[in-house]
């Protein structure tokens, strides 16, 4: 089982997330970054560009940042980390890993990770660029924002690890996928979420998750 709570007042925090689950799982993109703990280390996901296979142990917990908050709480460009997971001993000082640790081991594994995560503050341009990539047009992005092709597109790469176009692809395949789980036709989440048709949002799944849309459906077992 898979489960997330979102907690209130953490503007930075997407959802702290927990999984019983065991054995090879795919974790697919959604232009997120991820502090884990899987029983007995600390993780950082770097964000996803296709789906990362990972063996659970059946006690995974972890927190999720909303996209571009990580890297400048982590201090590392997105982009450094793109498609790995890296130990966050990597990141932190040795002492301050192993003292999360050491309350992560002693129960409450999820207050745990949101109080070690509570400075994390939202981020202005991740924000605003979250913001257009939602309305669907990304070719203005530059001029609405007042910095160049360039300036944007690097900027891109160190929040979130990708450019534009591709963050705007993985945040639709990212809602899209939410309606799925949520039980509703892919048919109908295709027409919601913008795609062409059908065939069009099973071609984008594909790619992006490398299953179908019915393997997803039915390796799922999520609550939220």
């Amino acid at each position: 089982m898979y489960r997330e709570y979102e907690p209130p007042e953490a503007e930075a925090v997407r959802c702290v997330w927990t999984s019983t689950k065991v054995g090879v799982q795919r974790v697919i993109p959604d232009g997120c970054m991820d502090i884990i703990f899987n029983g007995e280390n600390l993780v950082v996901a770097g964000p996803d560009t296709e789906a990362f296979l990972t063996e659970a142990t059946g006690t995974g917990v972890g927190v999720r940042f909303q996209p571009g908050v990580a890297p400048g709480f982590l201090g590392i460009p997105a982009h450094a980390i793109k498609n790995t997971r890296v130990p966050l001993a990597e990141l932190w000082p040795t002492d301050r890993v192993h003292r999360l640790l050491g309350e992560l081991h002693r129960g409450k594994p999820g207050r745990s990770l949101l109080r070690a995560v509570q400075s994390a503050e939202p981020d202005r341009f991740a924000n605003r660029v979250r913001q257009l990539v939602a309305s669907g047009d990304v070719r203005g992005m530059a001029d609405e924002l007042g910095i160049t092709e360039r300036h944007l597109h690097r900027k891109c790469l160190a929040k979130f690890g990708y450019g534009p176009k591709t963050l705007q692809r993985i945040v639709r395949f990212s809602a899209a996928m939410e309606r799925v789980y949520a039980g509703k036709p892919f048919a109908e989440v295709a027409y919601e979420a913008g795609y062409a048709d059908q065939a069009h949002f099973s071609r984008d799944v594909k790619a992006l998750a490398g299953a179908t849309l019915t393997t997803l459906v039915q390796d799922a077992d999520v609550t939220r």
